[in-house]
């Protein structure tokens, strides 16, 4: 689906500042580690996830990196997936990678239309509802007889989201003009 690139990139530029800005004057060990605006495709997905991993080196150990790293794919994919394409064939994207109190923030934006809201939203929910027991299995079956759907997936990602971040997905909905939402996920991947 095309819309209009520039329009978007200014919402999602303006979303990124906004981001930042927060994180503006901290003189703490948190704060910003890595941050990315513009187009994604497989090949820039290795870049981000190469310099995530030497942003977050310093953190903790391997297993935290490789839950990040983890986390990171799956918000791309998604991205790739279910974000509007742009007439350049390529779908727009502001990423974030903080250092926290909890642990490490991933926050990834990217516009969507009013159906694709309405498919994250009720999937989302449903997933947040899910006691890790349910999580575990709802992952486990899909893992075994997931279809794979048009967009090329089989429902794993959301369910593995919320597994590597032991906790609730947040995000968030800001309807712009010409049926496009603004769509903000941010995980938590929280210190073992």
């Amino acid at each position: 689906m095309s819309n209009q690139g520039a329009n978007n990139l200014r919402v999602l530029q303006r979303e990124l500042r906004s981001v930042l800005s927060k994180d503006s004057g901290s003189e703490d060990q948190y704060g910003t580690l890595l941050s990315y605006i513009g187009p994604v495709d497989s090949a820039g997905m290795e870049g981000l996830l190469t310099l995530a991993e030497k942003s977050s080196s310093a953190a903790g150990g391997r297993t935290l990196m490789k839950r990040i790293g983890n986390v990171l794919i799956e918000c791309l994919q998604n991205v790739m997936r279910h974000g509007l394409i742009e007439e350049d064939g390529y779908t727009q994207l502001y990423l974030t990678l903080e250092s926290t109190p909890l642990g490490f923030q991933v926050q990834c934006g990217n516009m969507v239309d009013s159906a694709m809201r309405s498919l994250l939203s009720e999937r989302l929910s449903e997933i947040n509802g899910m006691p890790e027991e349910a999580l575990r299995k709802a992952y486990i079956e899909t893992l075994c007889n997931g279809e794979i759907s048009n967009k090329g997936g089989a429902g794993l990602g959301l369910l593995s989201l919320a597994k590597k971040a032991n906790g609730p997905i947040d995000y968030r909905f800001d309807t712009m003009e010409n049926d496009r939402e603004l769509f903000t996920l941010i995980v938590t991947i929280r210190h073992d």
